[in-house]
């Protein structure tokens, strides 16, 4: 039940009521109390009540007046009446006008609770199926309020997963109702900022569902620190999954990464980014990919231009929408030209567009305006509010440690990296540092059981990832008493850093070369990611056992 709904006791006699409100508060319910129908008008006038509890005869008047206003007044709000033995002959006379049960004197507070616990539950019901009634009701016959109920949700499932930032500045014209472009930003766990523009095949409604997909995943993949390259990768695999083949999304994707004093890009049969030095001169990243959906997953590149952060002042991305088929005083101008206007009309996005709207050139009867998204990124503001966004130096009170052993089907709690993090929260770290325990926990459980104790070859997973998933799930069902992974966490109040151990009965892992190993694989992936996580990493060969720290 919401906590602004109350139930509303009518009742002259100060002992019922008593007893009465703390039986239902005792089952966490509110109540409102009144000694007559004149207090209980003045409490219902202020008060959200979802049940109505009515003695029979007081002070001012008997209830039934009062119930036949409130069936019209809360024609869906439960009333129950207390009665005593000798008003059993006005039943049928309550129920008549509306009364949905009777609760007879003297109430057994146990009982009284229940029954009003059951009948806020079946209101809440029924007022949950009446407003989607209504709502029905609304849209079911006109086109146009169906489409604005998409257009909400869709907007708000944008809004729900794109971080607002100072110095990300976007301006948007669609065509119509539905736009096909998308901007997205997101914060990975290393203190990463990470933007996509993307622009789906055609128009409206069919563009934006063509985008929607991407908008989940996107958040999804850059919460758990992947690469660039990996969220990519995912991007297209989820596009492949849920998009007819004729379906393409061009975009550009951004890593702004303060720490590593760089910024990568990834430009896919977009329009070039432009981007400005602090001597104001212009480079043009130009698309050198094809657009997401043109080929598979295991072929798209995923190499990444990349630059010195420091070197950059702004960058701005824009839809083709932006610079196509425009023309000036009679004649179509190139690209070159078209760059030149926006690149002198950053500092009004919104009249960027209006301007370039007015240019637009139709063919034939066709009068058909293409989306238009300009993304203006000034990277020394956002490098700004990711520095003051970084999580505070908290002072963790004591140190702690313990530790932990999974042994036999334990082995295959998929939960048990988000538990620990969960546990790390209630000793007071900030989210931020929970999300990349988790992450490290989670790659370094990957690498003990998959490896180490599964012995499952890393690489399976990028040669034969059906063959991978198969020796996993046989593995997982036929995992010995004896295999087991050793955690321990430890938390040095005075170094201020939490340092994790992580061992297997298993044969361990091959640690690759770290700074050279691919992060766009589909395997190899998960121990530079964990190094780029955490203050240091040793792994002990003799013991089979990795060791990091994250600094807090």
């Amino acid at each position: 039940m919401p906590s602004e709904n109350f139930v509303l006791i009518l009742e002259d006699d100060i002992s019922t009521r008593l007893i009465v409100s703390k039986s239902l508060t005792v089952q966490g319910i509110k109540s409102v109390v009144a000694a007559n129908i004149a207090d209980a008008e003045a409490l219902i006038s202020k008060h959200d009540i979802c049940l109505f509890l009515l003695d029979v005869h007081l002070p001012d008047g008997d209830s039934t007046s009062l119930v036949a206003t409130l069936r019209e007044t809360h024609p869906l709000v439960p009333i129950l009446i207390m009665t005593g033995d000798y008003e059993q002959n006005r039943v049928s006379e309550f129920f008549d006008l509306g009364v949905r049960d009777f609760i007879n004197k003297p109430v057994h507070p146990i009982l009284l609770a229940s029954r009003v616990s059951s009948f806020i539950r079946s209101y809440a019901t029924e007022k949950a199926l009446f407003e989607a009634n209504e709502m029905y009701q609304r849209i079911a016959h006109e086109k146009e309020q169906e489409e604005a109920l998409a257009h909400y949700v869709y907007n708000h499932i944008l809004k729900v997963h794109t971080t607002k930032i100072a110095g990300l500045d976007v301006a948007i014209r669609s065509s119509g109702r539905f736009c096909g472009d998308m901007l997205l930003s997101a914060k990975a766990p290393n203190g990463s900022l990470i933007v996509m523009l993307a622009d789906a095949t055609g128009h409206g409604m069919a563009a934006a569902l063509t985008i929607y997909p991407m908008v989940s995943t996107f958040a999804a993949m850059v919460s758990k620190g992947l690469s660039l390259g990996a969220i990519l990768r995912e991007l297209s695999s989820k596009h492949n999954q849920s998009i007819p083949q004729n379906r393409f999304v061009a975009a550009i994707l951004l890593e702004i990464s303060p720490k590593d004093n760089s910024l990568k890009v990834w430009n896919g049969g977009m329009p070039a980014a432009l981007m400005f030095d602090k001597a104001g001169e212009l480079t043009k990243v130009t698309s050198k990919n094809v657009a997401i959906g043109i080929l598979p997953e295991d072929l798209i590149s995923t190499k990444m231009e990349s630059f010195e952060l420091s070197d950059i002042k702004k960058i701005a991305l824009f839809s083709d929408g932006l610079i196509e088929n425009k023309v000036i005083d009679g004649r179509n101008i190139p690209f070159s030209e078209g760059y030149d206007i926006i690149a002198k009309n950053l500092d009004d996005s919104h009249g960027l567009l209006s301007l370039m709207h007015g240019y637009e050139l139709f063919e034939g009867e066709s009068s058909d305006h293409d989306d238009m998204t300009l993304a203006v990124l000034d990277l020394e503001l956002i490098q700004e509010e990711l520095r003051e966004e970084e999580p505070e130096d908290l002072q963790i009170p004591g140190s702690f440690d313990f530790s932990f052993e999974l042994r036999g089907s334990s082995l295959n709690n998929e939960k048990f990296a988000f538990s620990l993090s969960d546990l790390l929260s209630t000793y007071g770290f900030n989210k931020e540092f929970c999300q990349k325990v988790f992450t490290v926990v989670t790659e370094l459980l990957v690498n003990a059981v998959d490896h180490g104790i599964f012995n499952i070859p890393s690489n399976l997973k990028e040669e034969d990832f059906i063959t991978y998933l198969s020796m996993r799930e046989q593995k997982k069902a036929n995992v010995s008493p004896s295999d087991k992974v050793m955690i321990e966490v430890k938390w040095d109040e005075i170094e201020h850093t939490l340092f994790i151990s992580l061992g297997d009965s298993g044969a361990g892992y091959k640690v690759e070369n770290i700074e050279t190993a691919d992060d766009t694989a589909a395997y190899g992936r998960g121990l530079k990611l964990i190094t780029s996580l955490c203050k240091t990493f040793f792994y002990d060969q003799e013991i089979n056992t990795t060791h990091v720290s994250l600094k807090y």
